[in-house]
């Protein structure tokens, strides 16, 4: 075990700096959305906690490259645990301002009892416009507002 200890170690040692093409990936902003929310249902417990349905019943989103509305089909299936975790799994529909349609599924963890959620999302489009949102990386914030959540979302940029 030692020995295997000694190479992992030297191997840290010998591995080369970051070069020049390791350069890492930016951020660029992607947008903010107010994400309106109806009455939660509580499915129950189960084995790995309490889980409640929360159906997206709306709003708005408005970025650089993409702005448009949520529309009324989704919710986030959360899942509360004993030790105060939540985890979301949000799915949603958006439209755009130009009429793409936008299926986005985000997925995150709140650790803290401070209500801020770290997510990441996945998006499907078929529209010529957008099609590189099947393709990106996309990270943020998710936070409880009066009426639902409020998001900042990001993408990994090369």
């Amino acid at each position: 075990m030692r020995f295997l200890s000694l190479l992992s170690f030297i191997a840290v040692l010998v591995t080369p700096a970051l070069t020049q093409d390791q350069i890492p990936p930016g951020v660029a902003f992607l947008y903010n959305a107010n994400i309106t929310v109806g009455l939660s249902v509580d499915v129950g417990a189960i084995p790995a906690g309490n889980v409640t349905v929360i159906p997206v019943i709306g709003g708005a989103l408005i970025g650089p490259q993409i702005s448009g509305k949520i529309l009324a089909i989704g919710a986030d299936w959360g899942l509360s645990t004993p030790q105060g975790a939540y985890f979301s799994d949000m799915r949603a529909q958006i439209r755009t301002m130009d009429n793409a349609n936008i299926y986005v599924q985000m997925s995150g963890l709140m650790q803290r009892n401070d209500g801020l959620i770290y997510v990441r999302a996945t998006f499907q489009t078929g529209h010529k416009d957008y099609w590189w949102l099947n393709y990106a990386f996309a990270f943020g914030t998710m936070r409880a507002s009066g009426t639902g959540f409020m998001v900042e979302m990001w993408r990994l940029t090369y």
